[in-house]
């Protein structure tokens, strides 16, 4: 049973007054002065970057990136204003994004205390102080990723001191990412998948770092227009640097494909196995979580969650899941949820017009509640005021069930049958969520040299003829499906587009019918104007403009008052 082991830190700074000759040092207490100094201290040091992670999956840009593309729609009940808003990339309140920027710079400031502490360290071999400095430095790389992704210029902070500083231009951000994640790939060792320790899975590697710097470099180049991703300190990393670095993890990480693109969801695991309709016949085995030899970087999740633990377990598969059957029975083998993230049908109408014989990438990526295939028996339209339901659900990150009596129609989630745990929908859902994978590893390289090799060999995978040439249309549509539902669509689309991003979106959503408490209603947003004029980044809480005394500045377009739903 896996299991994730997450470490809260309290470090306490104690003021003694007293006498000159009294002993003052602390013996009970952590503190700046006797925490962190051994290695298993860095540990527990690292181990609580990572919780920070892990905390609040449903503001990340993985989620919020999904909401906001073209892909899916808000969905989720008449209350759940987040997603409405940032589905039409509006506000629900003028701090509605606060927990994301919180727990990012949270991250930053843990990330940059241990890096601080690390020449006081004793430790075991130069090899573990190398690769616990490289972690730590690959997560500042990744807070800042996602706050610069999210927010576009925010404050960079590279110490632990507290300052009050306006936002920094994104190049200066950009450069010290490129920094921390050379630095990671050059600190971390080069263990291969197969050499690495069961224990160690969900800790950032040599090749999680090459993977993210691939990512950063697209993104940057793409939005800011540039040819070149700048490094902190001096220097430039260009198109042919980061090549090689894909080269280098495609070639020694160990990494690969896995052999039934299916196999990496849970749904086709053992204990559900052919009772699942849609499995029979296809002979389908889930790979788990710890033998996902695709799987470069991932959060880990467990069995340990419940409402005041709530991020041991994987959120997002919660808030992705069905909403308001009276019966999950009848739409077995799919768990409950807050159904949120609904797909946009025309997303499957675009698929089956650009890839017509994608079935099993298709199929196995999206419910379809109508298909036959799907086997589900009775589906509720508008099940807890479910809104812009279009019959279309993803199936990567969804609960998923298992029957413990047959006869009696009695079930519960895989996880809970195989790891135990708390039997509760809201805490079941323990599968990984999986941040790069090998076959964006493939993609980006494709995309960099501009050949199908990267591309061939993910549709290979899938039964579909290769590409006798390069397209950048034939690339964006392959993103699009092999990694639909991943947290990318939004992103990739405004590193593609800038921010004429919105006319896409709303090209592929527009005119759109959906049901909204079992109320049809056409989908009509202008996410052309909100992208013009934000960007594309997302509204800074005004609770910290306000700590800021107004050093920190709103995100362009976010003032106005008809922007509040």
């Amino acid at each position: 049973m896996k299991k994730y082991y997450i470490v809260f830190l309290l470090i306490v700074v104690s003021l003694v007054s007293c006498d000159d000759f009294l002993d003052t040092k602390d013996y009970t207490n952590k503190n700046d002065q006797n925490f962190p100094l051994t290695e298993k201290d860095v540990n527990m040091s690292l181990a609580s970057c990572y919780h920070v992670m892990a905390t609040c999956q449903e503001f990340s840009s993985y989620y919020i990136g999904d909401i906001l593309s073209d892909d899916r729609f808000g969905g989720g009940g008449p209350n759940d204003f987040n997603q409405q808003a940032w589905d039409q990339m509006k506000k629900s309140t003028e701090n509605m994004q606060q927990q994301t920027w919180i727990r990012l710079y949270q991250g930053v400031f843990r990330a940059n205390k241990l890096l601080e502490a690390m020449d006081q360290i004793i430790f075991e071999t130069e090899t573990s102080k190398n690769t616990l400095t490289g972690e730590t430095y690959f997560m500042r790389a990744y807070f800042y990723f996602e706050l610069t992704k999210m927010f576009g210029d925010v404050p960079l902070l590279v110490t632990s001191e507290s300052v009050n500083i306006p936002r920094t231009a994104a190049a200066e951000i950009f450069a010290q990412i490129a920094f921390d994640l050379k630095t990671a790939i050059e600190l971390l060792p080069s263990t291969s998948y197969a050499s690495q320790l069961k224990s160690n899975l969900g800790h950032a590697t040599k090749w999680a770092a090459e993977g993210m710097l691939a990512r950063v470099f697209l993104f940057y180049t793409g939005y800011y227009g540039q040819t070149s991703l700048p490094v902190a300190g001096g220097g430039e990393l260009s198109d042919t640097d980061v090549i090689a670095y894909l080269e280098d993890c495609m070639n020694n990480s160990g990494h690969q494909l896995v052999e039934e693109f299916r196999n990496m969801w849970p749904y086709t695991n053992q204990l559900t196995g052919e009772d699942y309709v849609y499995n029979q016949g296809k002979n389908l085995s889930w790979v788990g979580d710890d033998n996902n030899i695709e799987t470069v970087f991932a959060i880990k999740f467990g069995t340990k969650g419940d409402w005041s633990n709530k991020d041991y377990a994987n959120m997002v598969a919660l808030c992705w899941s069905l909403r308001g059957q009276s019966s999950y029975a009848n739409v077995f083998p799919f768990g409950q949820g807050w159904g949120q993230g609904p797909v946009n049908p025309r997303f499957i109408d675009d698929w089956i017009k650009y890839e017509p014989n994608d079935t099993i990438r298709r199929k196995g990526s999206v419910v379809d509640v109508k298909d036959p295939e799907e086997g589900i028996e009775s589906y509720e339209d508008g099940g807890w005021e479910q809104m812009q339901d279009g019959g279309f659900w993803q199936k990567k990150y969804i609960a998923v069930n298992a029957w413990t009596d047959k006869e009696t129609r009695s079930f519960k989630g895989y996880s809970t049958l195989m790891f135990g745990g708390l039997d509760d929908y809201s805490f079941i859902n323990t599968q990984d969520q999986v941040l790069l994978r090998y076959a964006d590893i493939l993609l980006m390289h494709s995309e960099l040299t501009k050949t199908t090799k990267g591309i061939n060999m993910v549709r290979e995978r899938v039964k579909l003829p290769p590409v006798s040439g390069y397209t950048p249309e034939i690339l964006k549509n392959e993103r699009r499906f092999e990694l639909a539902f991943e947290g990318y669509r939004y992103f990739d689309l405004l590193r593609w587009y800038g921010k004429n991003a919105g006319v896409e979106i709303d090209k592929n959503q527009n005119g759109v019918k959906v049901l909204n408490n079992r109320v049809e209603t056409v989908i009509n947003y202008n996410l052309t104007k909100r992208i013009q004029e934000t960007g594309g980044f997302l509204q800074v809480p005004q609770s910290e403009i306000d700590l800021s005394d107004g050093v920190l500045t709103q995100t362009p377009g976010w003032t106005s008052s008809d922007i509040t739903l």
